[in-house]
C-alpha cells in the first residue's frame, strides 16, 4: 500500500518518508478495517515528528489518528458493514510500540472509534473533524448544558477552537449561549460570521484580558488551547461557579517542551484539578482526548447532519505531499483544519476490484 512514513525525528522533509509498496496493517478481530480516502493534519501530528513534545516513539511508525473512508472488514455483528463510509480518530500513534497510523490507503481501527459519515460530507471533511472535534467536545462537557450560558474559546480559528465555537453554538445557542473567543486581527470575521462567535478579541492588541470583550462579564467555561500566561489570566475572568478546560497547551510562542516542561504540566494540572475538587479552586479539567466514537463523535456527527457544524478546510494536499502538509500546518497560521487526500473514491477502486 501507499503510506507515508515517520523515519525520525526532525523537519517534515527529513523525516517523512513516502512508500508505495508498504506492507499492509493485520485486522483483528475487534477491529474494521478501512480503505482510506483522507486523513489531515493535526498538531499533535508534527509536534509529534518535529521533536516540540519528547513523547516516546519506536521509529519508523506511519502517523497520524484522523480517518475517513470505507468499510472493506469488519467485525461478525458489528453495526457497520462492508462499503459502509466511515470516520474516527484512531488513538494510534501514542502507542509508541503500534507503527501504523492514518497516513496509509489501509487502516485497521477499533469499531468503537468510527462513526458513519453524515450525507453530504465529503471524505475531506469528515477526516477533519475527529481529532479536533472530540477535543473540543470534550474540552465543552464540564459546563454541559451551556444554555444562557458564557463560554470564552482560545484559539478559535484553529482546529479545537473552531469546532469548540461551533459546537457551544450548534448546543446551545438558541437558549442564549453567549461564545466569546480569541484571535489574530486577520481571523475577526471569519470566527464570527462563519463560525458563530458573539465576540472575537484581537489577541494582538495586547492585553487581550483587559480587552472589552473580555471583562464585559465574567465566564462560565474557558476552554484553552494555548495555555502559560493565557491560562493565568483566564483563570481571573472566570465567573464564581465557572469552570475551566485546559488542553494541554505549553503556551504561546514556545517552540519546543521539555520532558521537565512535560512534567511541570502535568502536575499543575493535577494541582488545580484537586483544588477545584475541594472547592479551594474553580472545577478544572485537563483534557485527555478519548477517541471512542459515543464521546463526542458521535454527537457532532449529528450536529454535521443537521447542518449546524460544518468543517472549514484552509488547504488540501495529497498523501504524497504529507511533507508540505506538515509544513504548512507547523507555521502555526491555518484557518480551520488541513486535509491530506490519499484516495478520492476508495469504493470505486477497492471494494469493486475485491
Amino acid at each position: 500500500m501507499r503510506a507515508v512514513r515517520m523515519e525520525k525525528r526532525g523537519p517534515a522533509k527529513e523525516a517523512l518518508v513516502f512508500h508505495a509498496n508498504h506492507r499492509l496493517p493485520q485486522r483483528q478481530p475487534n477491529q474494521v478495517l478501512l480503505a482510506a480516502a483522507a486523513t489531515s493534519v493535526a498538531a499533535g501530528d508534527w509536534k509529534m515528528r518535529s521533536g516540540f513534545a519528547p513523547i516516546p516513539l519506536k521509529l519508523p511508525k506511519i502517523l497520524g489518528e484522523d480517518v475517513s473512508g470505507v468499510v472493506l472488514e469488519a467485525p461478525t455483528g458489528s453495526k457497520f458493514k462492508r462499503g459502509d463510509r466511515v470516520f474516527g480518530c484512531t488513538g494510534q500513534v501514542l502507542k509508541s510500540g503500534e507503527p501504523f497510523g492514518t497516513n496509509a490507503e489501509f487502516v485497521a481501527a477499533e469499531e468503537s472509534v468510527l462513526a458513519l459519515i453524515p450525507a453530504g460530507v465529503s471524505f475531506q471533511e469528515a477526516a477533519s473533524v475527529p481529532v479536533s472535534g472530540l477535543t473540543a467536545w470534550q474540552a465543552l462537557a464540564p459546563a454541559m448544558p451551556l444554555a444562557g450560558k458564557r463560554v470564552l474559546v482560545h484559539g478559535g480559528a484553529g482546529g479545537v477552537g473552531s469546532f469548540a465555537i461551533q459546537a457551544g453554538w450548534a448546543i446551545a445557542k438558541a437558549q442564549g449561549a453567549h461564545v466569546t473567543t480569541t484571535c489574530s486581527g486577520r481571523n475577526v470575521e471569519f470566527v464570527t460570521r462563519q463560525l458563530g462567535a458573539d465576540v472575537a478579541i484581537d489577541y494582538t492588541q495586547a492585553p487581550w484580558e483587559a480587552s472589552p470583550g473580555a471583562t464585559a462579564a465574567p465566564f462560565d467555561h474557558i476552554v484553552d488551547t494555548i495555555g502559560g500566561s493565557y491560562e493565568r489570566a483566564s483563570l481571573r475572568l472566570l465567573s464564581k461557579g465557572g469552570s475551566f478546560a485546559n488542553l494541554g497547551a505549553s503556551g504561546p510562542g514556545v517552540d519546543k517542551v521539555s520532558v521537565w516542561g512535560i512534567v511541570g504540566m502535568l502536575l499543575g494540572a493535577m494541582w488545580r484539578s484537586m483544588l477545584g475538587a475541594v472547592r479551594l479552586g474553580p472545577p478544572y479539567k485537563f483534557v485527555m482526548q478519548d477517541c471512542t466514537a459515543s464521546k463526542g463523535l458521535d454527537q457532532i456527527a449529528a450536529l454535521m447532519a443537521e447542518g449546524k457544524v460544518k468543517v472549514h478546510l484552509d488547504k488540501v494536499f495529497t498523501l504524497e505531499e504529507l511533507a508540505a502538509a506538515h509544513e504548512y500546518a507547523e507555521q502555526g497560521h491555518v484557518r480551520g483544519k488541513v486535509a491530506v487526500t490519499i484516495c478520492d473514491d476508495p469504493a470505486a477502486r477497492w471494494l469493486a476490484a475485491s
